[in-house]
């Protein structure tokens, strides 16, 4: 649809997901043995983390970075909590475990997602990326 309804410049796609998403390639390094199964057996489990990577995989594999339509960020939260905007870091890569999470305050990421929109510097510093935003307090 973007593609067909092509305009000069181009869409900005700014997609929810969360620190269950692996970035492409293997590129979360982080990951154990066990936590990786761990997160396999989620994606059986509960459909929104099967569809949230395949979601990242589509963005990644289909559009790419460097798309003239569209171009992409898909925001990684850790433990979504209540609470207002609070200083946070961004990572490009995981920072805390599946057993000992990380929070984000639900707040913050609407925060980040807004400055993605708004500030061409922070977009195109994370374009084509899955950052992973946490509290700044635990980090």
């Amino acid at each position: 649809m973007i593609r067909e309804s092509w305009s000069a410049r181009p869409v900005k796609i700014i997609l929810m997901s969360s620190v269950s998403v692996n970035r492409p390639s293997h590129q979360d390094t982080r990951r154990e043995r066990f936590e990786r199964a761990c997160v396999w057996a989620l994606r059986g489990l509960v459909p929104p983390s099967k569809d949230n990577q395949r979601a990242a995989n589509f963005l990644n594999d289909v559009i790419e970075t460097d798309d003239v339509h569209a171009r992409w960020v898909a925001v990684r939260p850790d433990t979504l909590k209540e609470g207002d905007v609070s200083e946070y870091a961004l990572h490009e890569g995981l920072v805390d475990s599946l057993f000992r999470p990380g929070e984000t305050s639900m707040a913050s990421v609407a925060h980040f997602m807004c400055e993605l929109a708004t500030d061409a510097e922070l977009w195109a510093a994370w374009r084509g990326k899955l950052p992973v935003i946490v509290n700044a307090t635990l980090h």
